[in-house]
């Protein structure tokens, strides 16, 4: 499996051109004012950018070492952690989250006509598989409302002196009824932030010192962590939102889902959410998830073989995908807290099944081709962006120019 056309050098300079060309389109038409992407096989750079601007006001262009609200991307760090005190035999899946938060020993269900028991506990593996029926805050049924009311506490105390703590966010959603019995359907929620809360109770360590031992040092991801100390915060992208009423983009001011503004260190470690990153770090991240668990160029090994393998593998049953209903993920199931592609034809893809990975609400994107060791990377700052054109765009192009023989 070789990366070529008529020459490597012809063809890497095909790969470039081409997706320079995609991106800079995208900010021409103001869906974005910049972005970095990154390109990896086997662990090295087919291509690795910082194009356009990381702050439009400010006139800051980006550059390859920009620091990224990684938002949702944060969550399969998340996964890592857990699949590494598991294969320790520190914990199991199939363990009830009660052991580590009794709150969740006897919880509610939601049925859109009052509260009922529910007919069995959440899992590890149900937090893992967003199949345990913990929501995010919304409006649309009174679990996501009464956890819309928590989310609004957690706000107001954020620079008081009780914030809310990774503990305190766990025990308190124990109290928040699910939206549905553990097991009975797929709903994205904050079992990720839950996670990082087993992932403390479990180590003994804070979640964030657990993720620099374990998997930042180890990869030397020097610049990833839960906050922007005021050296760095001269590489801070600016966050943007779209304007719907003039076209484009404009500023979106901090926070979000319940974090501060990322420049002081904060009580709650969003396992869900809250880290801020680069490109060339959570490539380092990619790249291990693209290899087998293992870092080619560092010979860093996060987890086994076998273990890897479970991580990237789909978990959802065929009742739980029926309730995957994002366009995103179509053609796709869900596992540790990533998407799993099983049927390139319904997703309109030219990458393997297999190929796993997710994305943040800030458009910032990862996805992994253990098939090929291809890691793909797409950074960019503007909130409810996903898996936008550009990205598919990027993969199609990455893709095409994989030898499979």
């Amino acid at each position: 499996m070789h990366f070529y056309s008529r020459t490597r050098a012809e063809k890497l300079e095909q790969l470039q051109n081409e997706i320079t060309r995609t991106i800079e389109t995208g900010i021409e038409c103001s869906m974005l004012p910049g972005a970095c992407v990154g390109l990896y096989q086997s662990g090295k750079p087919l291509y690795e950018a910082a194009i356009g601007q990381a702050d439009r006001e400010k006139k800051l262009p980006m550059k390859i070492d920009t620091l990224f609200r990684m938002f949702s991307m944060t969550k399969p760090v998340t996964a890592m952690a857990v699949m590494q005190l598991w294969e320790h035999g520190r914990l199991d899946l199939a363990h009830p989250l009660s052991w580590y938060f009794p709150e969740y020993k006897n919880m509610l269900v939601d049925t859109g006509h009052g509260l009922v028991p529910a007919e069995r506990e959440i899992t590890i593996q149900d937090l893992l598989n967003m199949t345990s029926g913990i929501p995010y805050p919304d409006c649309w049924c009174e679990s996501q409302k009464q956890m819309a009311q928590f989310y609004d506490e957690i706000n107001a105390r954020l620079g008081s002196d009780k914030p809310v703590s990774t503990e305190e966010f766990c025990r308190r959603a124990g109290g928040v009824p699910l939206m549905f019995h553990p097991g009975e359907k797929w709903a994205y929620g904050a079992s990720a932030d839950v996670l990082g809360g087993v992932v403390e109770a479990v180590s003994g360590m804070p979640f964030d010192e657990y993720l620099k031992e374990n998997i930042f040092q180890p990869l030397g991801m020097e610049d990833t962590d839960f906050y922007v100390p005021e050296e760095k915060r001269s590489r801070f992208a600016q966050l943007y939102t779209w304007d719907n009423e003039n076209g484009g983009i404009r500023v979106e001011p901090d926070p979000h889902l319940g974090m501060n503004d990322y420049l002081t260190k904060p009580a709650f470690i969003s396992g869900g959410a809250g880290l801020i990153s680069t490109l060339s770090d959570y490539a380092a991240f990619a790249n291990t998830l693209a290899c087998g668990g293992r870092h080619p160029g560092l010979g860093v090994r996060l987890i086994g073989e076998r273990t890897w393998k479970y991580m990237q593998s789909p978990q959802l049953t065929p009742k739980q995908k029926q309730s995957v209903e994002w366009e995103s993920l179509i053609g796709h199931s869900y596992g540790n807290l990533m998407r799993v592609l099983e049927s390139p034809g319904v997703f309109c893809t030219n990458a393997p099944a297999g190929e796993f990975g997710w994305d943040g609400w800030t458009g910032t994107y990862m996805t992994v081709c253990p098939e090929h060791e291809l890691a793909i990377v797409y950074l960019i700052q503007n909130c409810g962006a996903g898996t936008s054109d550009i990205v598919r765009k990027i993969r199609t192009i990455a893709y095409g120019a994989i030898d499979t023989e």
